[in-house]
C-alpha cells in the first residue's frame, strides 16, 4: 500500500509541476498593444515661443519670437503670429521686424511675413538704416533677399519711397524699387 500512496503522491507533485509551468503569469501588468494604423501627427502649438534656425557656425540666421506657434498637422509648415523677427547677414548686418503673422517651413531660410510689416536694417559698414513699410514680404535668409509686389515705403539715407514691389539684395547692399515710384529726398 505504501507503493500505492507514494505513486499517488507523485502524480500529484507531477500534476502541481505541469500546472505550475503551463499556468498563465499575472506578476507583471500587460503592456497595452496598438491595434490598428498610427495615429495621425497632431503638429504642435505653443504661446510666448521662439522658432530659431542656425547657420552652419551655430549662430542664429534668424530668430522668430511669436505670440503663438502652430505647425500644421502632417507638415513641416509652421504658422506664427504676433511676431518680431531678427537676423543677421553674412556680413554682420543687423535687421529686425515686425509682422502680423509669419509661415515658415521647418529647416528653411524661407520666411514669409503678412500684416502690418515693419521691417529696419542696416547694411554691414553703412550708418544709414533702411526700414521698410508694407504688407506682405519674402525674407530668403540663404540669399539674403528682402523681396514684396506689394505697396511699399522704404526710407534710407534720407530718400524716402513709395513704390509697388521692391527688391532688397542685403548681400550686395542694394534696394531696387519695381513700380510706380515715388520719393522726397530729404536734406
Amino acid at each position: 500500500m505504501n507503493y500505492r500512496l507514494l505513486i499517488l503522491l507523485a502524480l500529484a507533485l507531477v500534476a502541481v509541476a505541469v500546472w505550475l509551468t503551463l499556468a498563465p503569469r499575472h506578476a507583471e501588468p500587460v503592456a497595452a498593444q496598438a491595434s490598428g494604423p498610427a495615429a495621425a501627427d497632431q503638429g504642435y502649438s505653443a504661446l510666448e515661443a521662439q522658432v530659431i534656425e542656425t547657420g552652419a557656425d551655430g549662430l542664429p540666421l534668424y530668430t522668430l519670437h511669436a505670440h503663438r506657434v502652430q505647425q500644421t498637422p502632417d507638415t513641416d509648415i509652421i504658422n506664427l503670429t504676433t511676431v518680431h523677427m531678427t537676423s543677421r547677414d553674412s556680413a554682420g548686418g543687423q535687421w529686425q521686424g515686425r509682422s502680423d503673422t509669419a509661415v515658415v517651413q521647418q529647416d528653411s531660410s524661407q520666411i514669409d511675413l503678412a500684416g502690418a510689416i515693419d521691417m529696419t536694417g542696416t547694411f554691414a559698414g553703412n550708418s544709414h538704416p533702411a526700414h521698410i513699410l508694407t504688407d506682405k514680404l519674402h525674407v530668403d535668409t540663404q540669399t539674403e533677399i528682402i523681396r514684396t509686389r506689394s505697396a511699399v515705403t522704404l526710407t534710407w539715407a534720407g530718400v524716402l519711397a513709395e513704390t509697388r514691389g521692391l527688391v532688397v539684395s542685403v548681400k550686395d547692399q542694394t534696394a531696387s524699387l519695381e513700380a510706380g515710384v515715388h520719393g522726397q529726398v530729404a536734406q
